[in-house]
């Protein structure tokens, strides 16, 4: 069976250790501030529509991860499934498969549903009818073809699993250069369709590459055409939680973006723009949870705990030395960075204020996403459902509509709670974390 390149050694060095975190997480990132590009291309090209484009597409973007967190049901127990196989020198063939006919079982309805179900969660949030049609229209191309880019995410998912990140920064790669020329041809001849079309074209173009190197080139491993019931009852297992735990999340943290929608237009495009700013060092976050993941899920298959750990402390102090650095410019150089996508001076005011309050909370939320990542690969992905939802409610959602309410509405009342909420959510993951590993 193929090999465990996730796997910590006894004896090995910290150096040796640090190098695979790396050899895992760099593509990752790679793969995700690709796609942090694509979108910051988009929007900035449909900045020149109108400041409604900007909160169409942005909001929209926000509100498809909601939809997008079906995927998770797929992505999450295919990679983890397919991390432990691999880690015990299985064939992870069985699991593949069936997320691959769990995603398909699940976005077939979103292609015809799913722009009903986006309209309904905009009018919910009390969004303004130019912005709705805005937004739908970003989005028409994307839900005719959203199979692809649910079938598209399991793959990544698996390769991911099996450590072969260098494989999904090509495709990744290669998606960011199609979505970018698409979106610059056909913006400017069909508006923010044309966004939502350059979208489609990118995933179209993921699912020939990837087909043509599992079932021609054998990667990431050979391919075995057998299924087993077992296995599924084991995704849907992992899975589940975790689509649980990223539904209510996303739609916790898109009622917070209707909570500040609700100020004004501006204030939703300043946060937007600080959104697609600050995922510059979000997206390291989430590229050293995908390599804690699959550390974590290769070890605890090879029955290596002493390795587990190390892996997942190397993949920390990593990940916060990063996310630390990189909150450096978010709180000294907060206007310079919000002019790069408008040239509205209340918005770059604004923005700059959201800058540099998370600034404050870069590191904890580095530390979430490891032990996130950490938890998710042992198979408990039960607790980050749990802390989630507990601490984006208890501790930013709630005190955020409540203070607004009673004192002011600014936007810096809910930015102040969720830059706390950070910490606290860091804090209840160490907790968790560590009660795990002496179970």
């Amino acid at each position: 069976m193929e090999r465990a390149p996730a796997l910590v050694l006894e004896g090995e060095s910290n150096l040796s250790v640090f190098l695979k975190v790396v050899k895992i997480s760099l593509p990752v990132i790679g793969v995700n501030l690709l796609y942090t590009l694509e979108n910051s291309v988009s929007l900035i090209l449909v900045s020149h529509i109108s400041p409604s484009a900007i909160a169409g597409v942005g909001f929209a973007s926000n509100l498809l991860w909601f939809i997008y967190s079906l995927m998770s049901l797929s992505y999450t127990g295919t990679n983890v499934l397919v991390a432990q196989r691999i880690g015990a020198g299985k064939d992870p063939s069985s699991p593949f498969l069936w997320g691959l006919l769990v995603s398909t079982l699940i976005a077939l309805p979103l292609t015809f549903f799913g722009q009903g179900i986006l309209k309904t969660l905009m009018e919910i949030f009390s969004t303004r009818e130019e912005v709705i049609n805005y937004a739908l229209s970003y989005t028409k191309p994307i839900f005719h073809f959203i199979l692809v880019g649910f079938v598209v995410n399991t793959i990544y998912g698996t390769f991911n699993g099996a450590g072969d990140t260098k494989t999904t920064f090509f495709v990744g790669l290669m998606m960011n250069l199609t979505h970018i020329t698409s979106a610059y041809l056909l913006i400017p001849r069909m508006g923010v369709e044309g966004a939502g079309y350059g979208v489609v074209v990118s995933e179209l173009l993921a699912l020939i590459l990837y087909s043509y190197l599992i079932l021609v080139k054998e990667k990431p491993f050979k391919l075995s055409f057998h299924l087993k019931g077992g296995d599924l009852r084991q995704l849907l297992k992992i899975g589940f939680p975790s689509f649980l735990e990223r539904s209510f999340s996303t739609f916790s943290f898109n009622a917070f973006v209707g909570l500040i929608a609700s100020l004004s237009e501006k204030v939703l495009a300043g946060y937007q723009i600080g959104l697609r700013i600050e995922s510059i060092s979000f997206m390291i976050g989430i590229g050293f949870m995908v390599s804690a993941t699959t550390i974590t899920g290769q070890n605890f298959g090879a029955g290596n705990f002493k390795g587990l750990k190390r892996g997942v402390k190397v993949c920390l102090f990593t990940t916060v030395f990063l996310m630390g650095l990189l909150s450096l410019p978010l709180f000294f150089l907060p206007k310079s960075l919000a002019s790069i996508f408008t040239g509205d001076k209340e918005v770059i005011h604004l923005t700059s204020y959201y800058l540099k309050i998370v600034a404050l909370s870069q590191v904890p939320l580095g530390i979430a996403f490891v032990l996130s990542g950490a938890l998710k690969g042992l198979g408990k992905t039960q607790i980050p459902l749990f802390v989630n939802l507990t601490s984006l409610w208890l501790f930013r959602l709630i005190p955020s509509y409540l203070l607004m309410k009673l004192l002011l509405p600014s936007p810096l009342i809910p930015w102040l709670f969720m830059s706390l909420e950070t910490f606290l959510r860091a804090l209840l993951f160490g907790l968790f974390y560590r009660r795990s590993l002496k179970a």
